[in-house]
């Protein structure tokens, strides 16, 4: 005789598994979970665990599973029969799985199962006679369910809750689950994730503040305990309480940390519990702190008429990227793929809505100053596109965001759309990162509104200042009504100074704006003034003077420097 065993670590719920099901129905095998609507195709990835709820072994034959589509009513069709002389151990498992199955789990048998993604169900049937009959989606036909249908969610299984509970009514005893096929539905102690709001969900550069809402979720059989927590990236963390949580409960916290260390590394919630060995880990997913391999580099959410929405991405210094990889959303829409195509690294890609009108405007920009032709890119189309919002929904402080992410589902890049005035249609936003490490997007200066393709128009000059010309910026001549929203500002520090610092200043001498300063040795500085004051405010049009002292050893000294700039 054939005897399939427990398989570890199902002897960790059998006392809660019998005692519940003795308050249901007296069936030796139960459908225990299954899942009928996996993620993408449902072919070798749906599968239905059986398991033995008795105090004795279980003879296989006799036994078959059955499906009926809920369209035609109770009409069963056989899925499975057992093969006599095969016995199921008490508080084992028995995995019945599809055909050229895809999962990591080994199935105990592969047949056709074809559940279909509801309303339908399927049953157990012993010597002739229903044994179990699970009725999932939204049912009405009475002879397909126990009471009222199971819930049924894409991508996620439909399992008992506990292991075992048979009440008679598949309402009650089944919930939707990560698949565990072959294994518990639910742990003793768990902790699941139900939300997680980061923000802002990448950090162009390290040490800026990233607030973590979490809302966690008690998935054990038990309750937790007063605890503390901690949320961890790579060593980096912060600690808060947990409430003391039954079975199901829900909390919500809110952590603040500044993550440091560069590149894609997960986000964990550890819970320390007194009563158990280990703590209880909940993973949030990678975290992705400075540039990533692939960035968003320039986006167009509020084109001109018949010009289109676009993104320009570029790829990082250490190699090429295929960006089939990747995906690409906006705040409210789902993930879309990004099409094949291998860029070169440092090289650029254009993704469009419509890549017949781009192209057609990279047409009739093809002269004039090289910040403002197309420099040979070709378009993309993007099938899906996530179409940008021009104005801010109810309750959210900016019009749309557009995000990017890796195969995986990880935010590695985000730009935030602010809301697009009338006179900035066709503007770009375009992004600049400075020699200390910090990124900022700002409208193009580019005369015809964008640099699709193209180097941006905020990018510091290529070659290094004039020789005796110690403060450059571009544009000196700002114009706000164009678009135009920042000034960029750059300078060599020469080998004998100590250290520099640069501020700007009215007409009437008061500093308006301390762009700061450091002491890390000559070289190149390039420092971005967004048209702000010290308190954040919007500077008024006139006339600024832009100045920069170089400290020095003593007995030496500069004279500062002074650029006058103009804003309208």
């Amino acid at each position: 005789m054939q005897r399939y065993g427990m398989r570890s670590p199902a002897w960790a719920g059998l006392c809660l598994l019998i005692s519940c099901a003795a308050t249901g129905a007296a069936a030796q095998l139960v459908i225990n979970e299954f899942l009928a609507d996996p993620e993408g195709s449902d072919g070798g990835r749906e599968f239905v665990e059986l398991l033995n709820t008795s105090a004795v072994p279980v003879d296989l034959g006799g036994w078959q599973l059955q499906f009926a589509n809920g369209a035609e009513g109770p009409v069963w069709q056989t899925r499975w029969s057992g093969v006599p002389g095969h016995s199921l151990d008490t508080g084992a498992r028995f995995l019945i799985v599809d055909r050229n199955w895809a999962g990591v789990t080994t199935g105990d048998v592969e047949v056709a199962l074809a559940l279909q993604n509801g309303p339908d169900a399927i049953r157990l049937v012993h010597a002739g006679q229903p044994a179990d009959v699970v009725g999932y989606g939204p049912l009405t036909d009475g002879a397909l369910m126990e009471t009222a249908p199971a819930p049924l969610a894409a991508g996620r299984a439909t399992a008992r809750r506990p292991d075992g509970r048979d009440s008679g009514n598949n309402a009650a005893d089944f919930v939707t689950a990560a698949p565990t096929p072959g294994a518990p539905n639910f742990e003793r102690l768990l902790l699941a994730a139900t939300e997680i709001v980061v923000e802002p969900p990448s950090a162009p550069w390290p040490g800026e503040m990233v607030s973590v809402e979490v809302t966690l979720r008690n998935d054990g059989l038990e309750a937790l305990p007063l605890s503390r927590v901690r949320l961890e990236r790579e060593g980096e963390g912060v600690e808060a309480m947990l409430d003391a949580m039954a079975p199901g409960d829900t909390r919500r916290l809110v952590f603040a940390l500044r993550p440091v260390a560069p590149g894609l590394r997960p986000f964990e919630v550890r819970c320390r519990l007194s009563t158990v060995g280990d703590s209880l880990r909940v993973l949030l997913g990678g975290f992705q702190v400075g540039p990533a391999e692939l960035c968003l580099n320039e986006v167009l959410g509020a084109p001109r008429d018949g010009q289109g929405e676009w993104v320009e991405l570029e790829a990082g210094t250490h190699g090429a990227v295929d960006l089939g990889g990747y995906r690409l959303r906006d705040a409210d829409g789902g993930w879309v793929r990004l099409p094949p195509l291998t860029v070169s690294a440092g090289g650029l890609a254009l993704v469009a809505q419509d890549s017949s009108a781009l192209a057609a405007w990279l047409a009739g920009n093809a002269s004039g100053p090289e910040q403002s032709r197309g420099c040979d890119a070709v378009p993309m189309r993007l099938s899906g596109w996530p179409s940008l919002n021009n104005s801010a929904p109810d309750g959210r402080a900016y019009a749309d965001r557009v995000l990017l992410a890796d195969s995986t589902g990880a935010v590695i890049d985000h730009v935030t759309l602010p809301e697009a005035a009338a006179e900035a249609a066709g503007r770009s936003l375009e992004r600049v990162a400075s020699s200390a490490g910090s990124v900022a997007w700002v409208s193009s200066l580019a005369a015809a509104g964008s640099t699709p393709g193209c180097r941006n128009s905020v990018s510091a000059p290529l070659d290094a200042p004039p020789p005796g010309v110690e403060l450059s910026a571009i544009p000196t001549a700002v114009d706000r009504a164009a678009g135009a929203a920042a000034v960029h500002l750059r300078f060599m520090v020469p080998g004998d100074a100590t250290g520099w610092d640069l501020a700007v200043f009215d007409l009437d001498g008061r500093r308006v704006r301390d762009l700061g300063g450091d002491r890390a040795g000559a070289g190149l500085r390039e420092i971005l003034w967004d048209l702000r004051d010290d308190r954040g405010r919007a500077v008024t049009a006139g006339g600024y003077v832009a100045v920069l002292r170089l400290a020095a050893v003593v007995g030496q000294g500069w004279a500062p420097s002074r650029l006058l700039l103009a804003v309208r």
